[in-house]
């Protein structure tokens, strides 16, 4: 048997002395009402939800443009930067090239220009602009997923270039190393090399054979005489370090100074010195003073030039 359906009234009251007004409404009708009011709320629930999602995507959409276009700017300056890079390291590889042959440490033949890559590509290019087309023509998000407009290329071609120039660079710096080193190791030879007057005077007996001046004998000279004022200044020819000072029977008082590199310098006839065995004496420093000590007829310094304990021509190495 089918139950019947319930009605309810409604009563409007509009005075003591109006007619009263009732409604009959179905238990079918209200519940009806209510379902279509859920409906209506879900529907605009769901409007207002899908209005939010396609703007807070086009917000979305607008800030990957902006950081896009900040890459792209960045990209396009770091391509200038790496560029000015590699052309620097390029004149460096040419100067270092040259100061090798400048050194004698590498042939005139190795001197070329050296590359260090090929030219600078457009990585904008390949970059979509902030204006590039991301909506459609009726202003709504295309239905596909978002995707970051900037390639890969790019950045990976910068880190190529970029290991390329740290790889150039190290060879640069270690080049550069060695020349450095050797450079020291030629100014410490070159000031360990005698190359001045110890003092000033008229050259007198000369390297070499001679007749000597108490035998009358022809007799090898192993050193220059050089005739000067007794008391003048003795200095050092070159840095080093004195191994003799004392009186020899036939050099008188003697200064004996190790310069190192198989270099010896010896200072004969001297009236004093003015160091001591053991110090280190530098180019241009007094050593001592000119005397007549010794197998000597008159003031003067007999100085002898030894590498590797053989006597060598004093002359052949003053050059001031």
């Amino acid at each position: 048997m089918r139950k019947k359906e319930k009605n309810y009234s409604i009563i409007i009251v509009t005075g003591a002395t109006s007619t009263n007004k009732e409604f009959n409404i179905s238990s079918k009708l209200i519940k009806n009402s209510i379902i279509a009011f859920i409906v209506l709320l879900l529907v605009f629930g769901f409007i207002i939800f899908d209005y939010l999602t396609i703007s807070f995507d086009k917000e979305k959409m607008k800030r990957l443009e902006r950081d896009n276009a900040e890459k792209a700017e960045l990209i396009t300056e770091l391509s200038s930067t790496i560029e000015d890079i590699q052309a620097k390291l390029k004149n460096m590889a040419i100067y270092k090239d040259r100061i090798s042959i400048a050194m004698g440490l590498t042939s005139p033949n190795a001197l070329k220009e050296v590359g260090t890559g090929g030219p600078i590509d457009n990585f904008t290019n390949d970059i979509e602009s902030p204006n590039s087309k991301v909506l459609n023509k009726k202003g709504k998000i295309p239905n596909q997923p978002l995707k970051n407009p900037q390639p890969k290329q790019p950045a990976e071609d910068i880190l190529k270039r970029t290991q390329v120039i740290q790889k150039e660079a190290a060879r640069i710096e270690s080049t550069l190393k060695f020349i450095e080193s050797v450079m020291k190791e030629q100014k410490v030879r070159l000031a360990s090399t005698p190359s001045i007057w110890p003092t000033k005077g008229y050259l007198t007996s000369p390297f070499g054979y001679r007749i000597h001046p108490f035998t009358g004998k022809r007799s090898f000279h192993n050193g220059q005489d050089i005739a000067t004022q007794y008391g003048n200044k003795v200095l050092a020819t070159a840095d080093g370090v004195v191994l003799v000072a004392e009186r020899r029977d036939y050099y008188g008082r003697l200064l004996i100074i190790d310069h190192g590199f198989g270099f010896n310098t010896w200072y004969g006839h001297l009236a004093s010195f003015a160091v001591k065995e053991g110090d280190r004496v530098q180019r241009h420093q007094v050593i001592g003073y000119v005397g007549n000590s010794g197998r000597s007829n008159a003031p003067h310094i007999h100085y002898e030039v030894r590498y590797l304990g053989k006597p060598q021509n004093p002359m052949n190495f003053i050059i001031d």
